[in-house]
């Protein structure tokens, strides 16, 4: 098998329509693995002759661990690698082994885990959802029988607040056994609302990455702008970075959502489903211009933004955005230690130029597309030398103790 090399177009092209018979979902194959296999062929056209074998797949999965992508993605190129390299043996339906699930936490309220689990399902929510919602919950249950409680209906306060206290993750304690007392009380579990008793956990909100105006201004100017791919990747932090869209929402921008006349960008927020206005700034417009008079594929897609015609073109994703963005900053020499390298990175440095600006919390929020002033707070790095000027004047004690203390540290230094 490692001397078994094929036409890399032609084996992942194979492969796509395998994935295609096999009932794989519109958004596995055509937008997530197409895009891996799109940089592969990349790869190997310059290091492979355009071959693929296993020790091209070695080649290019360390590659793009050097670059330190989302753990989703690395795994991503790993599974779609392993695809490629049981295709070269003429098996082109080999699946991922998926982890076998842990079970819940067994305990004499199984019936009430069941009856819950169901209720979840009815509700709509995704399994992964359900999933969690259920072993909190059952880790929960199992915890009360431990201490002697085997009726719902005797949970004491003390026993909420001690399993508060266990939880690792407060504030996804707090909300799922929300949930599921809601649920208790609805259905005549328990006889009395106790979602009162749960504690508040406060959430942590992790202190923005910012890049200085310095810093941006180098990553835009070390991408070649004479590619093809580097018009487009140039356009795609032009805009993330003075407009602060966020990846989903570049991801799906159309052409038409461009209003040359008006000299604005119109769309409805993917995360919020609000709908915006960002100006049409004149170097984004010099830069939408170049990429797509001069790089972007004829095609029908109305996406702005398309991958590189290898086999075929397709709308860039999100997770083709955030790669687009990380691997320029990282490119680019900007010191990335300890600092994240995605579209949010460049929206709260955004955020961050603009209060420095002197514009208030209700202007940004505006610029961002959040529905609260609040929101936009944890997007903004305030910095130590704006805290000072809120600083109080450390008061002066005439103490005896503090003084006589001070003179024997003067005689006995």
């Amino acid at each position: 098998m490692l001397e078994m090399k094929k036409n890399c177009i032609e084996v992942t092209g194979a492969m796509l329509s395998a994935m295609c018979s096999d009932n794989y979902s519109h958004k596995s194959v055509d937008t997530n693995v197409r895009y891996v296999y799109s940089t592969l062929m990349r790869f190997c056209n310059e290091r492979f002759d355009g071959n693929y074998s296993v020790e091209a797949g070695e080649a290019f999965m360390a590659t793009i661990r050097t670059k330190e992508l989302s753990k989703n993605y690395t795994s991503l190129c790993q599974n779609s690698v392993k695809r490629l390299n049981h295709a070269l043996t003429g098996d082109f339906h080999w699946r991922p082994t998926k982890h076998k699930e842990k079970s819940y936490a067994a305990s004499c309220y199984d019936s009430v885990i069941a009856e819950y689990e169901s209720y979840l399902v009815r509700t709509g929510k995704t399994k992964t959802n359900v999933r969690r919602h259920v072993h909190l919950v059952a880790r929960f249950l199992a915890h009360l029988e431990s201490g002697g409680i085997t009726d719902i209906r005797t949970i004491r306060v003390d026993n909420v607040h001690a399993g508060f206290i266990a939880a690792v993750d407060k504030n996804g304690f707090q909300k799922m056994l929300k949930v599921f007392f809601r649920y208790a009380y609805t259905y005549g579990l328990i006889e009395q609302n106790i979602c009162c008793w749960l504690p508040t956990a406060s959430r942590h909100y992790p202190i923005p990455t910012v890049y200085t105006v310095e810093e941006i201004g180098k990553i835009l100017s070390s991408i070649d702008r004479s590619t093809c791919i580097g018009k487009r990747n140039y356009c795609i932090i032009l805009i993330a970075a003075r407009l602060g869209m966020r990846a989903c929402d570049i991801a799906k921008l159309t052409l038409s959502d461009i209003n040359r006349s008006g000299n604005i960008i119109r769309i409805t927020q993917q995360k919020t489903d609000v709908s915006v206005e960002f100006p049409l700034l004149y170097e984004i417009s010099v830069a939408l211009d170049d990429y797509v008079n001069n790089a972007r594929p004829d095609t029908s897609i109305t996406n702005v933004f398309l991958t590189v015609p290898l086999p075929d073109i397709n709308a860039l994703s999100t997770q083709g955005i955030y790669a687009v963005v990380s691997s320029a900053i990282v490119q680019s020499g900007v010191d990335v230690n300890s600092r994240r390298r995605g579209t949010n990175a460049l929206r709260s440095s955004l955020a961050s130029q603009l209060l420095d600006e002197g514009r208030n919390y209700s202007e940004i929020q505006q610029v961002l597309g959040h529905t609260s002033p609040d929101v936009a707070k944890h997007y903004i790095r305030v910095e130590a030398e704006r805290l000072r000027i809120c600083a109080l004047e450390v008061p002066l004690f005439q103490n005896e103790v503090v003084t006589s203390y001070l003179e024997r540290q003067v005689i006995h230094p």
